[in-house]
Parts: structure tokens; C-alpha cells; sequence
């Protein structure tokens, strides 16, 4: 996405995990006596979607095994509600809330920063691709962005409408910033349109 700065920060290619680091980090959790949840730190958790579901499948054995002492919160790309399968095994390995960057229900402004994942993808519409995570067991929380160029005055009723008709219980909102080195930076800096001064 044009105003990302995880690419630019991170890099392209998925880091993952071992499984035995894993199952080592949860055997930690379940030794301390357990949590309310732990956050999946990953900007992306199916980045890689080959990798992720056999990673999925070992850490529903474990839950099962352990009578699932561990609920899990994670973030993953809309087009998440395109792999059934996926989906299955998060809601198996107690993954129970997932954050989605859902951006805006603007299409126009989704293209406008390239976050071209939230428009393709078996013809469905955003709302009823958070429907098809949510009917998984997901909750989706939704981020959402205010301020793209293709915005009008209307997008805070256009984004009160979406959330509403999504059933999304928790957003967050907030003003589109042009991180530097970001794409965006780039194009609004050869634009002239930062302020330097501020």
C-alpha cells in the first residue's frame, strides 16, 4: 500500500518462525498458567499462506493436546476471506479476533494507494468479505483510514455506514499520514504538497 512503511521498513520476504520455537513460546505461556489472549505479532499472518496453514495445523495439535489454554488475536489482509481453508484453521488454532485493514469503503481511494487486495477476489464486496471471515468464528476489528485524495466530505458517514453494516464491534480511525520513505511520501513530496516546516 501506498502509505505502508512495514515494505520499505521490514522488506518483502515473510520472516517465519520455527515450529519448535513455536510450540516452545506456547509451552512457556501454559507453564506461566496461561493468558487472556496473546497478540500474534505479524503485520500479516498470511503473508505467506503455504507456510502459515502447516504452521496452523501444528499449533491446533498443540491446543488440543492442552485443552486450548491460549486464545489468540492476529492481523491479516482482507483477502483472507478468499481461502476457506485458512480460515478454518485459524478458527481451529483459537485465533478469535483478527485485525483487517479494511482502509476505506471508497473503492476509489483503495486504488488510489494501491491496496488493491481489499478489490479482488471472487467478485464479493468489502462488507460481504468480513461477513465470510466473521461467519468462520473471526472477529474482525477493522482499521480505517480518513483523507485519501478521492475522499469527499460524506467518507465519515460513508465509513459509520460500512462499519454498521459490517457488524465490525471495534475500529480504529485515523488520519492518512505520509510516513517518510513510504511511497506516498515519495509521490506528495514530488507533488509539493508537505510541509516541510511541519
Amino acid at each position: 500500500c501506498e502509505f505502508c512503511d512495514i515494505i520499505v521498513t521490514f522488506g518483502r520476504r515473510p520472516r517465519l518462525k520455527t515450529i519448535p520455537q513455536i510450540i516452545a513460546e506456547l509451552e512457556a505461556i501454559r507453564r506461566l498458567g496461561g493468558v487472556g489472549g496473546v497478540f500474534i505479532v505479524d503485520d500479516n499472518l498470511i503473508g505467506n499462506k503455504k507456510a502459515i496453514k502447516h504452521i496452523l495445523r501444528e499449533v491446533i495439535a498443540w491446543q488440543k493436546a492442552h485443552d486450548y489454554p491460549v486464545a489468540f488475536f492476529a492481523e491479516a489482509s482482507l483477502d483472507l476471506a478468499d481461502d476457506e481453508e485458512l480460515m478454518s484453521l485459524m478458527d481451529e488454532a483459537n485465533i478469535r479476533y483478527v485485525f483487517v485493514g479494511v482502509e476505506t469503503p471508497n473503492e476509489e481511494s483503495l486504488r488510489e494507494t494501491s491496496k488493491l487486495q481489499n478489490l479482488r477476489g471472487k467478485e464479493r464486496s468489502i462488507v460481504e468479505k468480513v461477513h465470510a471471515i466473521q461467519a468462520h468464528g473471526l472477529e474482525v476489528w477493522s482499521g480505517m483510514i480518513v483523507g485519501f485524495d478521492h475522499d469527499g466530505p460524506d467518507i465519515f458517514d460513508r465509513q459509520i455506514r460500512f462499519v454498521e453494516q459490517a457488524r465490525v464491534i471495534h475500529t480504529s480511525v485515523g488520519m492518512l499520514s505520509a510516513i517518510p520513505k513510504t511511497p506516498l511520501y515519495a509521490r506528495l513530496a514530488g507533488e509539493n504538497r508537505l510541509d516541510p516546516a511541519d
